[in-house]
């Protein structure tokens, strides 16, 4: 009995000191692989948000030189002091964000080098900007205009625009690197984890083979890893979500050139078909308008995209708000159904706004159908006009709202009304509080980055259980024509189609075949060309090419350069642009240049043929 009470008391020893032993390495195991993982991925997230401020840094330090610029313009074709304060801004703050970009890429001498050249050319844009600016207070308008005439500012623009995209090129190719290198890391950390949690399953064997009273201990342990690992992925899934945001811009811009590609061929090929297809064909007919719808969808989902981003190509100009809101009432009523009733209060002595009548139009109609939503069966949208302004103090508590002068619409419903929680995440991009199905949780983001792209602002009020006001506050227009009355219209004239040419230029060649295919099929006489060498060749082949429909991004030479070098050679030409997505090319601080005739993919042949109507009318 005692020699297997001795024998037990050996086995319980040597169990004790297996157990321990395991212990202590399942501790030491998961203590290496936790500091491990916090190090590394710590320092690849460190490197990866670097390389996302320097980019953030270099946009802003360009856009700044671009208002700078606008102001200039301004100023001195109108004289309104008002005009320079992005002038004056940017002086005050282009210095500063020069040194905090220089501090970002001190570790970086090509960088380093970039941005010297940079800041160069900087420094001569904003010289030739402060000359005219002087000549123009000085009273001397002829002279500023002819230093803007020498074209000395274009080329200055010309090679800030170069660089700063070379520089940004640079710095996405280093933040490529640097998030290629992060995933590999992670790639290797998974496999250090998986190998130590295997090592871990394999101490638990072993020391609930030898003691079972330590099992309980090592399954903690094990849960504990677990733990941790959930914790590292819930970290990473906060610095994914903190920078979807910037970059859901950018990918929204790459996606939505490609994807308006594809949806112009199929949207316009279906129109096309559409067109040929006989009233008896009803079968094919049914098809058809079935896929063209889903198109439609697509590129208005795309479109809602773009919005969000503020990528979206407006055209502002001077609107009656009052005659805009008035002209919808009926179309809301038969929108929103017979239970909702709609009642305008229209004020009078209203100032005109400036923006994009029809994305004003879209916004509207948007907060009313979610208004519909929120009401459900039976309420009232009130929808308000008035003049407003906001003050400085109201400017510093909200971001991005100048102060200054605003028209203001009100949309107020009798709805279920939204909690702080939901009002704080109203404006979110996919965030709805609808059923799967019934909304994107794109309306309000749209609405969103359409006001504060055209230089807006909106505001919520809600109160649960009574109802929620939007408030939409337009730029007022201050042009010297802002009171003056709209221009008629002018009686349309019968067009002779076969007497026009268009140069049709796109690199796609889906894209390229359906413009082809509905210009002609419109009546015009066409040439096509798959790229800006060829369109310059065609175009000095046939003198009876009047009229260059360019797409805007192409590889190489740009549609913008491309009419650069067309008007050069033939002064006369008139030009229309086509893109899915356009990005400082023909849209400058979320503005159409003036003139500028830009048809958005995917379009139909009724736009096509409006388009090229009202370019040759002019």
């Amino acid at each position: 009995m005692d020699s297997y009470i001795f024998r037990r008391g050996k086995e319980i020893s040597l169990r004790s000191r297996i157990a321990i032993s395991g212990g202590f390495g399942l501790l030491v195991v998961a203590a290496v692989t936790a500091i491990f993982v916090a190090v590394s991925t710590g320092r690849a997230e460190r490197w990866t948000a670097h390389s996302l401020e320097v980019r953030q840094a270099q946009a802003i330090l360009f856009s700044l030189v671009q208002d700078a610029e606008t102001g200039q313009r301004g100023y001195l074709l109108t004289g309104d002091i008002a005009y320079l304060r992005p002038f004056e801004r940017a002086e005050r703050r282009l210095s500063e964000l020069e040194a905090s970009l220089a501090r970002l890429v001190a570790d970086d001498p090509a960088q380093k080098a970039r941005l010297a050249g940079l800041a160069g050319d900087i420094e001569k844009k904003m010289d030739e900007l402060r000359r005219t600016v002087a000549l123009r207070k000085a009273g001397d308008a002829t002279g500023a205009l002819a230093i803007v005439r020498s074209n000395e500012g274009r080329d200055l623009m010309l090679r800030i625009r170069a660089q700063s995209a070379a520089f940004d090129e640079a710095e996405a190719r280093t933040l490529a690197d640097r998030q290629a290198s992060a995933a590999r890391l992670r790639t290797v950390l998974i496999g250090l984890i998986v190998v130590a949690l295997l090592i871990v399953a394999l101490l638990g064997y072993l020391v609930a083979t030898a003691a079972r009273r330590h099992a309980g201990e090592i399954l903690d342990q094990n849960k504990a890893l677990l733990q941790e690992k959930e914790n590292r992925e819930q970290a990473e899934a906060m610095l994914r979500q903190a920078q979807k945001m910037e970059a859901l811009g950018q990918l929204t811009g790459g996606v939505a050139h490609d994807f308006n590609n594809m949806l112009a061929i199929i949207v316009g090929n279906m129109d096309m078909m559409l067109r040929r297809l006989s009233e008896d064909e009803t079968r094919l007919r049914s098809l058809a308008e079935a896929a063209l719808t889903g198109a439609n969808r697509a590129a208005a989902l795309t479109r809602r995209l773009l919005a969000f981003s503020r990528l979206q190509p407006l055209d502002p100009k001077s609107v009656d708000v009052n005659k805009c809101v008035s002209g919808m009432s009926e179309m809301l009523r038969r929108s929103l159904g017979e239970h909702i009733a709609v009642e305008t209060v229209l004020s009078g002595g209203l100032w005109r706004a400036f923006v994009d009548a029809p994305q004003l139009e879209s916004a509207i109609l948007n907060l009313a159908v979610n208004a519909r939503d929120a009401m459900g069966e039976r309420g009232r949208l009130t929808i308000e006009t008035s003049n407003a302004s906001l003050d400085a103090s109201y400017a510093e508590q909200h971001v991005e709202v100048d102060p200054g002068q605003y028209v203001l619409i009100a949309l107020t419903d009798t709805g279920s009304g939204m909690s702080p929680e939901v009002m704080s995440k109203a404006f979110e991009p996919f965030f709805t509080t609808k059923k799967v199905g019934e909304g994107t949780g794109l309306g309000l983001s749209q609405v969103h980055g359409f006001l504060k792209q055209s230089r807006g602002h909106i505001k919520i009020y809600s109160e649960v259980g009574v109802g929620t006001t939007v408030k939409l506050y337009l730029p007022r227009d201050t042009s010297a024509g802002a009171h003056g009355v709209e221009p008629a219209r002018q009686s349309q004239k019968i067009v002779d189609r076969a007497a026009h040419t268009v140069l049709i230029v796109e690199d796609d060649p889906g894209v390229r075949s359906f413009v082809v295919s509905a210009a002609r099929e419109l009546g015009f006489g066409v040439i096509e060309a798959d790229n800006a060498v060829v369109a310059l060749e065609r175009l000095e082949a046939h003198p009876q090419i009047s009229i260059l429909l360019t797409d805007v991004v192409m590889p190489g030479v740009t549609g913008r350069q491309l009419v650069d070098m067309a008007l050069a050679r033939r002064a006369d030409l008139q030009v229309i642009y086509m893109t899915g997505y356009t990005r400082n090319a023909i849209v400058h601080n979320g503005m159409l240049d003036p003139g500028t005739h830009l048809l958005v993919k995917p379009f139909t042949l009724e736009e096509l043929d409006r388009e090229l109507l009202a370019i040759i009318a002019q």
